[in-house]
């Protein structure tokens, strides 16, 4: 048995575990999740970026318009344009700086539990 749904039976927020941080308001999301697998739609603007953290799930990034700047454990900042990929491994110290307007797909496995308004338990740990 299959499920089918659309983007916008998904409220559009902001990302819980960046409340109260500055700019927070510049990234808002969709989420939505089967038993395994999470998938976020990314509406960010110029100007958004998430600090380096870690956390035990793996994503993966698929940019589709905009400009963004991230880091990857120890590697050089890479900036990704549309069309790009970026694999995230697990508990690989990660950030992005949103350089324009831009529009991504996140595909996250396990589960991000942090993500969900009400979840005590965090599962995000930031690097500073």
């Amino acid at each position: 048995m299959g499920y089918y749904h659309r983007w916008e039976e998904f409220p559009e927020r902001q990302i819980s575990y960046l409340k109260g941080r500055p700019d927070a308001s510049k990234l808002l999301v969709r989420i939505m999740s089967s038993k395994n697998m999470m998938l976020t739609d990314i509406n960010a603007k110029k100007g958004a970026s998430i600090p380096a953290h870690h956390h035990e799930a793996e994503q993966i990034f698929i940019v589709y318009t905009g400009r963004m700047r991230v880091t990857t454990g120890t590697d050089s900042q890479k900036e990704l344009r549309p069309g790009d990929i970026w694999v995230v491994p697990s508990n690989c110290p990660h950030g992005v700086d949103y350089i324009e307007d831009t529009k991504a797909l996140e595909i996250v496995s396990p589960i991000r539990m942090d993500n969900f308004v009400g979840y005590t338990i965090s599962h995000t740990f930031f690097e500073e």
